[in-house]
C-alpha cells in the first residue's frame, strides 16, 4: 500500500513524522509480484505471465448522486493479466509452445473517499493438466494467481484514510474470456455452488492478512510501537468479508464460506452486504446506494427500476444523476432490503442457478486526519442539497444573460469579402506504432498521485495501453480459439504477438519458477501402522482369542484384524411359552417367526 503525506495540517511535525515512518516500512517490505508469485506457486514449475493496463482515465460514477447533487467524480483503471504454460513432453523441444491457462481482468475504480477494485473476468482453458502435476497441486495454481494478484493490487492502491473494497460478483458459465475452451475435455467447469465457495476461498487469504474489526489497535498505540522492528504498515486496518446470495437465508449463506483456520475464533465473514458503509450518502435513497458495474446483474436490474423514475428521457442518469423533478425514488422497491428480495425473483437468480454477491471491505483505523477540501458523507442532509441547489440556480442566471447577449452580437450581418479558410490537414498516422507512442506519451504527462487516485510504476503493466488500444487487446484475445491443444498453441503465439505490436515492444512476458514445496501429508501409512479403539461397545471375549483385549469397555483390535459382530444363537431354554400363544423373549436374544 502507498501512504502519502498529510497535507494541510497547522502542525506538521508528529503527522510527517509518522507518515515518513510509513513511507519506510512501506519501501521495505513491498514485495513484487513476481516474487509473490514464485513464493505460493509450486516448487520449480515456470509460468509465464502478460500483464498490462490503462492509465486512470474519467468515468461515470458508480453511486447515483441524490437529488439536486452532483455524481462523485470517478477515474477507472484496467489491467488484465495472463498466465502461460509450457506441456511436460515439449519442453525438451528447441521452440516449445506455449498454452494460455488463465487470464483475470480487474477493474479499479477511485474517488476521493474510496477506492474499489472490481474483478470483472476469470477464466481458464483446462490446459493446466498439461503440466502433469500431483493430485495436491493440480487444482492450486489458478486459484493462488487470482487471490495473488487482487490482494497485490489491493496492496498498491491502499491510500491513507480511505476505505478499500474488493467486489464481484460469482456466475457460473462455460467460458468467459477463452473462445471454444469448452470443446476441451480436461477444463473442469465450476458450477455456481462450487464457484461462490472457489471465489471465497480466494479472497479469505487476503482477509486474513488484516486484523478483525473488533481488533484494531487505537491510533495512540500504533503511534508509539511505530519506533522501528515492531512497526507493521496493516496494525491499523481491519479487512471483513461479505456474501450476499439472493433467496437464501443467512444460516444458509455462511455454508459457503470458508471455516476459520483457527479454532475458536470469530468468523471474518457476514452474510450480509457493506452498501451502507461505502456508499457515499447512506441517508440516500437506494438507487444512490448500489454501485454500477459493467456486465452486472444488479446494473441491469437498477437499469430497469430507473425506467419508474419521471423525467427519463432527459439523460442525467447516464451521468450518474438523478432527473430535477424527481427525489429519486422507485415506485415498487423503497428499500434496500427489497431491493435484494426482488433480485432472488430475477432471471439470473432464479434460473435453477445461483449468484453470490462478494465483498471485501478494507477499513482504515477511524481517527486519520481526512482532508480538508473532501466534503464527509455524514453531513449530507435535504437542506444542504436545497441550498446548493439555489446558490447553483443564482449563479447560472447571469451566466445565461452573457451567453444571449454574445449570441445577439453574433447574429448581425457581416459585409465585405468571405476569408480563405484552408483545409486541415491530419498530422497524425493510423498506423500501431503512431499510436503506441501517442499512448506513452499521454501516459507520461499523468502524475502519479492525485486528490482522486494514485497510480505508482511498480503496479502497472508490462504495456500501458490507451482505452481503445486495451479494447483492441481484448478483440484479439475474444477472437481466438482455444477448442484443442493445437488451437491453444496458435491463439497464445498471436495474442502475444499482436499484442507486442500493438503496444511498441517485441518482448513483453516474464517468467515466473515457483519456489513453494507442498508435499501429499502420507495419512494411510500412519493409519495403517496406527492401532484402532473402538470404545463404547463391550463384548466377552471368546476364548483363545488373544488378539482381542477388552479394557474398560474398550476393545483394541491389531492392525491387520477386522473385527465381526459375533452371531448369537437363541437358545430353546431361553425361549418361554405365554399366554395365548404369545412368545415372550430374553434381553439380548433376536425375535424369531416360530414354526407351525
Amino acid at each position: 500500500m502507498v501512504f502519502s503525506a498529510t497535507r494541510n495540517l497547522p502542525t506538521g511535525g508528529s503527522n510527517f513524522v509518522f507518515n515518513s515512518l510509513l513511507d519506510m516500512a512501506d519501501t521495505s517490505s513491498r514485495k513484487s509480484l513476481r516474487d509473490l508469485l514464485a513464493e505460493q506457486l509450486p516448487k520449480d514449475v515456470p509460468f509465464t505471465f502478460y500483464h498490462y493496463s490503462t492509465p486512470p482515465s474519467k468515468s461515470p460514477a458508480l453511486f447515483s448522486a441524490p437529488p439536486h447533487a452532483k455524481s462523485e467524480r470517478t477515474y477507472c483503471e484496467s489491467h488484465f493479466l495472463s498466465a502461460t504454460i509450457v506441456p511436460k513432453d515439449a519442453a525438451i523441444a528447441q521452440s516449445p509452445e506455449e498454452l494460455l491457462v488463465l487470464a483475470i481482468e480487474v477493474l479499479i475504480y477511485t474517488t476521493k473517499r474510496l477506492t474499489t477494485i472490481f474483478v470483472s473476468k476469470a477464466d481458464s482453458t483446462g490446459y493446466l493438466s498439461e503440466l502433469q502435476l500431483p493430485r495436491s497441486q493440480s487444482g492450486s495454481p489458478l486459484k493462488t494467481i487470482c487471490g495473488t494478484f487482487v490482494s497485490w493490487l489491493a496492496r498498491e492502491r491502499q491510500r491513507e484514510g480511505k476505505k478499500l473494497v474488493v467486489s464481484l460478483f460469482a456466475r457460473a458459465q462455460d467460458q468467459y474470456l477463452f473462445p471454444a475452451s469448452i470443446d476441451n475435455k480436461n477444463k473442469h467447469v465450476l458450477d455456481d455452488r462450487g464457484l461462490v465457495k472457489w471465489w471465497c476461498k480466494v479472497l479469505d487469504p487476503m482477509i486474513r492478512e488484516y486484523k478483525a474489526e473488533e481488533d484494531r489497535v487505537p491510533f495512540q498505540e500504533r503511534l508509539a510501537e511505530g519506533n522501528g522492528s515492531g512497526f507493521t504498515i496493516s496494525s491499523g486496518i481491519s479487512a471483513k468479508g461479505y456474501l450476499v446470495i439472493p433467496g437464501y437465508e443467512p444460516y444458509d449463506t455462511l455454508r459457503y464460506v470458508p471455516a476459520s483456520p483457527i479454532p475458536n475464533t470469530p468468523r471474518r465473514w457476514s452474510a450480509a452486504h457493506p452498501l451502507l458503509q461505502i456508499a457515499p450518502h447512506p441517508a440516500a435513497p437506494p438507487r444512490c446506494l448500489v454501485p454500477h458495474f459493467p456486465d452486472d446483474p444488479k446494473a441491469r436490474f437498477l437499469d430497469e427500476l430507473d425506467e419508474e423514475l419521471p423525467d427519463r428521457g432527459e439523460g442525467v442518469i447516464v451521468d450518474g444523476g438523478t432527473p430535477s423533478r424527481s427525489n429519486g425514488m422507485w415506485k415498487s422497491v423503497k428499500t434496500l432490503d427489497q431491493f435484494w428480495e426482488f433480485m432472488a425473483f430475477r432471471q439470473e437468480c432464479s434460473s435453477g442457478r445461483i449468484v453470490g454477491f462478494i465483498w471485501v471491505v478494507l477499513t482504515p483505523p477511524k481517527d486519520s486526519v481526512p482532508e480538508e477540501d473532501e466534503d464527509s458523507p455524514s453531513q449530507f442532509s435535504q437542506a444542504s442539497q436545497q441550498s446548493a441547489f439555489d446558490s447553483q440556480k443564482s449563479t447560472t442566471i447571469p451566466r445565461k444573460r452573457k451567453s444571449t447577449a454574445k449570441r445577439r452580437t453574433k447574429s448581425e450581418k457581416r459585409t465585405g469579402p468571405i476569408p480563405l479558410v484552408l483545409p486541415r490537414i491530419k498530422s497524425s498516422s493510423s498506423s500501431l506504432s503512431t499510436s503506441s507512442a501517442a499512448s506513452s506519451a499521454s501516459t507520461s504527462k499523468i502524475p502519479e498521485k492525485t486528490p482522486y487516485f494514485i497510480w505508482p510504476a511498480t503496479s502497472r503493466g508490462t504495456i500501458c495501453f490507451s482505452e481503445k488500444n486495451y479494447n483492441r487487446a481484448h478483440e484479439v484475445l475474444i477472437h481466438s480459439s482455444f477448442a484443442t491443444r493445437a488451437a491453444t498453441a496458435r491463439s497464445t503465439q498471436q495474442f502475444k504477438k499482436e499484442i507486442g505490436v500493438l503496444g511498441g515492444v517485441a518482448q513483453w512476458g516474464w517468467t515466473v519458477i515457483g519456489q513453494n514445496e507442498i508435499t501429499a501429508p502420507a495419512a494411510s501409512a500412519a493409519v495403517s501402522a496406527t492401532p484402532m479403539t473402538v470404545m463404547g461397545v463391550r463384548k466377552k471375549r471368546k476364548d483363545g482369542d488373544a488378539s482381542v483385549a477388552n479394557t474398560n469397555g474398550a476393545s483394541t483390535l491389531d492392525a491387520d484384524l477386522v473385527r465381526k459382530k459375533a452371531k448369537i444363537e437363541p437358545s430353546p431354554a431361553a425361549l418361554a411359552e405365554g399366554t395365548n400363544g404369545v412368545q415372550v423373549l430374553g434381553a439380548g436374544l433376536v425375535r424369531k417367526k416360530p414354526k407351525p
